[in-house]
């Protein structure tokens, strides 16, 4: 469905300027701002109010605290999760009252109790409020047992309208950050294989403890793209900007994608490399050795990802890095090595980047690159 306004195109990435990057590498510095705001407003509201709200204002900011989060859509979680949990808290409370059980007795049962009943999935990292939320309407409210709590749940909930609100109206979108995370496990993709390359082509022979120096952590990294890939898309959710940027956004989540998968493969090959790279150097007398052409094979690779600026890549690129895959492939075959150890190494490594390649080629180039696949 067309939107009822025009939209106007999203501007480009390249035209941001660093103070709106220097913004979005520092996600929790525009978070702690909001929610300070979000609590400062909802505290000005209730005292605004007066009357019986007023005696308990500082329940409306823990509100506002609670609610304001990385997205409107969860932000509208975690707003009913601490609601629900004030209210089964102080369920409980007021039935462990009803009992007249001692002090101390009725203290360690909705302590128990509310530990348990926030253990239910729905509360999430907020099942914590359930036996909080108890022990406060059953020992503060003790005196009050009926305005308490109902002001409690009541001024937890407008805080936490007050939150969301405030998130509407500055909702976040990690374009940037999710761009600058895509760049940053590129270039670590690219290092890692320009670190096996540089290795398999040295005239040195590495041992183990070199190759696992060569060995980067990608899965840090990995992790990241899927942390932030998530939160971009959950916050095109109730967002005024997801139409400004659906393109943008839609494009970075297909790249994201080519990434995730292309961080797996280079994972495997660096595994493999590490833990088999010795392999590749066969005896004079079986024939040459398949080191120089795994090595290049891995640097075309390498040099096709740093140029990479977009899911896919150019063709000059693809056609270089598939040249150099079938010379690897051609190699295995003159040193009839693909019954041998080091024959199924180098085809592992030519079957990842033939993977991997396949999922960098635009569609209008699929049955050209890579050939033979």
């Amino acid at each position: 469905m067309r939107p009822a306004f025009p939209v106007p195109p999203a501007p480009a990435l390249s035209s941001v300027s660093p103070w709106r990057r220097w913004l979005a590498e520092r996600p929790r510095a525009v978070l702690a701002v909001k929610t300070a705001l979000a609590a400062a407003l909802a505290w000005l509201a209730v005292r605004e109010v007066g009357g019986s709200l007023a005696e308990y204002p500082w329940y409306a900011p823990l509100g506002a605290v609670v609610a304001v989060n990385e997205t409107v859509a969860s932000s509208a979680r975690d707003a009913t999760r601490a609601v629900v949990a004030v209210l089964i808290g102080a369920g409980l409370a007021f039935g462990v009252r009803l009992l007249d059980l001692p002090s101390p007795v009725a203290l360690a049962v909705v302590v128990g109790v509310g530990t348990v009943l926030g253990g239910w999935t729905f509360l999430r990292d907020l099942g914590s409020w359930v036996p909080v939320s108890g022990l406060f309407v059953l020992l503060v409210g003790g005196g009050d047992p009926i305005h308490y709590p109902a002001a409690y749940l009541g001024l937890t909930a407008f805080g936490a309208l007050v939150g969301i609100a405030v998130n509407l109206v500055f909702p976040p979108l990690p374009v940037l950050r999710t761009s600058s995370t895509e760049a940053r496990l590129r270039g670590l993709l690219a290092d890692q294989l320009e670190a096996l390359a540089d290795g398999l082509l040295s005239e040195e022979v590495l041992g183990r403890e070199e190759w696992r120096r060569r060995h980067h952590d990608l899965l840090p990294r990995i992790h990241e793209l899927e942390g932030v890939l998530a939160e971009l898309n959950d916050a095109r959710r109730a967002n005024w900007r997801a139409a400004r940027w659906r393109e943008v956004t839609d494009r970075q989540h297909e790249q994201a994608r080519a990434l995730h998968q292309l961080s797996l493969l280079v994972e495997d090959v660096s595994s493999l490399i590490v833990h088999r790279a010795h392999l590749l150097r066969i005896e004079p007398e079986a024939g040459s050795s398949l080191l120089a052409p795994a090595g290049t094979t891995l640097q075309a690779m390498a040099d096709l990802l740093r140029s990479l600026d977009g899911p896919t890549a150019e063709e000059e690129q693809l056609v270089v890095a598939d040249e150099a895959v079938q010379q690897l492939a051609t190699a295995i075959r003159e040193n009839n090595a693909g019954s041998r150890q080091d024959g199924f190494v180098a085809a592992s490594i030519a079957t990842s980047v033939r993977r991997a390649l396949a999922s960098l080629t635009p569609d209008e180039l699929a049955d050209r690159i890579p050939s033979h696949w």
